[in-house]
């Protein structure tokens, strides 16, 4: 075969393998298969408000904060962010116990430490840190309304817990902040097959949350006082996600 039959044939090759592809993944159905995915927010508006009294015990509004984020790789707002914070990508496990259901969880984590430091030994002004850290677990249910095809609708359905906690070190005292967010959400997506084996993953939630705090401080003579746990706040996000996953 000369050169020139060669390189006309590699595209014609290459767009049979995708064809081939495509016409597979037409089929994909979740039953009994394991999905391994990450997520993150392309968009996000968080609405939170502090705990209070209402409107006609205290006579006055309650405060409320807006928050709106663009692009993928911000931390993920379902982990509520309450100690600084927040996982950037959020991985998910999923098992297809039925032709349309999936039933999975999502785990995020985040770690992190900072420090000052002063060039004096003499003293320890400015030789301050913070550690913060952040966990959360969300069982979740997709239904999917379709039980085979290259593009697989779904329904989502979540509820989960996510806790952290904030320990700060200023010389000799020290300051250590703990949150609890319980969160109920819903969400309605699809997966998209490029592949027998990998989706595409695109969708919009909403996710509630409820705020639960404590604080304790201690210092030289003080072993510790603690404000005790209390509600501090709810929350809630609307989100476009996108993700990527495998499926196995």
């Amino acid at each position: 075969m000369k050169p020139s039959r060669r390189l006309l044939s590699l595209p014609v090759l290459l767009g049979a393998v995708i064809q081939a592809n495509i016409a597979e993944a037409a089929s994909v159905g979740p039953r009994g298969k394991v999905r391994v995915g990450v997520e993150t927010e392309v968009f996000s508006w968080t609405r939170a408000t502090p705990y209070r009294l209402p409107l006609s015990m205290t006579g006055s509004p309650p405060s409320r904060s807006h928050e709106l984020g663009f692009g993928p790789g911000r931390p993920v707002s379902i982990d509520g962010r309450p100690a600084g914070g927040g996982s950037l990508l959020a991985l998910g496990v999923g098992y297809g116990s039925h032709k349309h259901l999936l039933l999975g969880a999502r785990f995020g984590m985040n770690l992190t430490h900072s420090f000052e430091r002063n060039d004096d030994p003499s003293d320890d002004l400015n030789d301050d840190e913070t550690t913060r850290f952040l966990g959360t677990l969300t069982p979740y249910l997709e239904i999917l309304p379709i039980s085979e095809g290259r593009v697989l609708p779904y329904i989502l359905v979540r509820a989960g817990l996510t806790g952290a906690t904030a320990t700060s070190r200023y010389g000799d005292t020290w300051t250590r902040i703990g949150a609890l967010l319980p969160l109920a959400g819903a969400g309605v997506g699809a997966h998209a097959f490029i592949t027998p084996a990998i989706s595409i993953d695109f969708g919009a939630t909403f996710d509630y949350r409820w705020v639960y705090g404590v604080g304790r401080s201690g210092g030289p003579g003080n072993p510790g006082s603690s404000s005790g746990w209390s509600r501090t706040g709810q929350s809630f996000t609307l989100a476009a996600v996108l993700g990527l996953s495998a499926w196995f």
